[in-house]
């Protein structure tokens, strides 16, 4: 299922700039191949994107390094926001020069995109000596690749197994929220007529505050990447879903109703008119959150699945994209009211689903970390008690010596028994 680099990097290519391509001359037609294209493309290139995270991070890093790459990735939303907004700027139709630079400016940024991931690291590239320990999975990657079939047995295998359906909800809600920031919010900001001259301004601002939330969340969990390691990742995840709660309530209160169906003045449920200030800052909730959610997810589907990542990170997308595709096609026949509705009940089931596999990939560490017996697999000192305690001394395979202070009521063995297993 894993391709070499040059393969995939020359079909990514191929389908992204036919997708860019097509707005150069625009016809109907071709924007609906191309659109076809750029799924396609996305598809491919978002599954090796998680699958190059997972192989190039350590199980200390991951948390980190996914944090940073969506902090560079949505910086797009700023950096692309601002630059149509200085290009279109006090213009009502699109001159045809300024089209043509604009979607030759999308070209060369998607090519010198591919350069740049054609140069990292591949797991299939043999490590430099002393840096192996770097690659969480290089003992895990298979040497011979899979063929299509056998890769999608073992997607349909993963898709139903246990661990994967209790995710299913979260990737459910990632697909919703992407489809209510991108479309129903954006929309309804464009249509709220009680803005005024500023709801056009809106929209293009929506998409700059939105990648501001995803930078400061981006750039927040890769500096927590460390401590969510050690101390779990549902936290973090937890104040994602409490972000989105606040800013769903926040726009259910500044929205009108109606706006997501078209141009509407009706007044909002609080005040006469709507807050611009207000409407941003959901903007910037939603980013937040947003980035909270792929972050923890992306870091433990590459560590849950560090042997089948590639599928695990397949699946993620294809559901996440049949979502947001579903979600799409019911925005445009319902009020903002049932959009806010779905999306809290799915938030919270999602997020219950991703906290019991987190709370049970825990309890799987502790056990595999610990003996037979009870007895704890390193080379600690056991907790000194102030009660007479009998002692036993030996050695480990290893020749390190070590002191075991044994009490009955810790662990159910006898003397004997602690003396044969050492």
């Amino acid at each position: 299922m894993v391709t070499g680099a040059s393969e995939f990097n020359s079909c990514t290519l191929m389908f992204l700039l036919c997708y860019v391509t097509t707005f150069l001359r625009p016809l109907t037609e071709t924007l609906y191949l191309g659109a076809v294209a750029q799924g396609i493309g996305q598809g491919l290139i978002w599954t090796v994107y998680g699958f190059m995270l997972s192989t190039n991070s350590s199980e200390k890093t991951i948390g980190r390094n996914t944090g940073i790459f969506w902090c560079l990735l949505q910086s797009s939303l700023v950096s692309g926001n601002l630059f149509y907004f200085f290009m279109l700027r006090g213009v009502d139709v699109l001159p045809e020069g300024s089209r043509i630079f604009i979607f030759v400016v999308l070209i060369v940024s998607a090519a010198l995109g591919i350069v740049v991931l054609s140069l990292l690291r591949h797991p299939w590239t043999k490590p430099k000596k002393g840096n192996s320990h770097d690659l969480m999975a290089q003992s895990t990657i298979k040497s011979d690749h899979q063929g299509p079939l056998e890769a999608i047995t073992a997607m349909m295998r993963l898709l139903f197994s246990r661990k994967m359906m209790l995710l299913l909800p979260t990737y459910i809600y990632v697909g919703l929220d992407l489809s209510f920031y991108i479309n129903v919010y954006g929309t309804s900001l464009g249509y709220t007529g009680r803005f005024g001259e500023l709801r056009e301004a809106l929209v293009g601002l929506n998409g700059v505050f939105l990648g501001v939330g995803q930078i400061v969340g981006g750039l927040l969990w890769a500096a927590l990447g460390r401590f969510s390691q050690k101390r779990g990742r549902d936290p973090a995840l937890i104040i994602g879903m409490l972000t989105h709660l606040l800013a769903y309530y926040l726009i259910f209160l500044n929205i009108p109703g109606n706006a997501t169906l078209g141009h509407t003045n009706d007044a909002p449920y609080i005040g006469s008119s709507p807050s611009p200030a207000l409407a941003m800052l959901c903007s910037a909730l939603l980013g937040f959150g947003d980035a909270a959610w792929i972050n923890q997810l992306c870091a433990l589907l590459g560590t849950l699945f560090k042997e089948d990542c590639v599928s695990a990170f397949a699946l993620f997308q294809f559901i996440q994209c049949a979502t947001t595709s579903f979600a799409f096609f019911y925005s445009a026949y319902l009020t903002m009211l049932p959009h806010v509705i779905i999306n809290v009940v799915f938030a919270c089931v999602g997020a219950a689903g991703y906290c019991f596999v987190e709370w049970e990939a825990a309890s799987e560490t502790i056990r595999k970390s610990r003996r037979p017996n009870g007895i704890p697999e390193t080379k600690t000192l056991l907790r000194e008690s102030r009660s007479e305690l009998p002692i036993y001394t030996d050695l480990y395979p290893t020749k390190t010596p070590i002191l075991v202070v044994h009490r009955q009521q810790d662990f159910d063995v006898n003397p004997a028994q602690l003396t044969e297993f050492l």
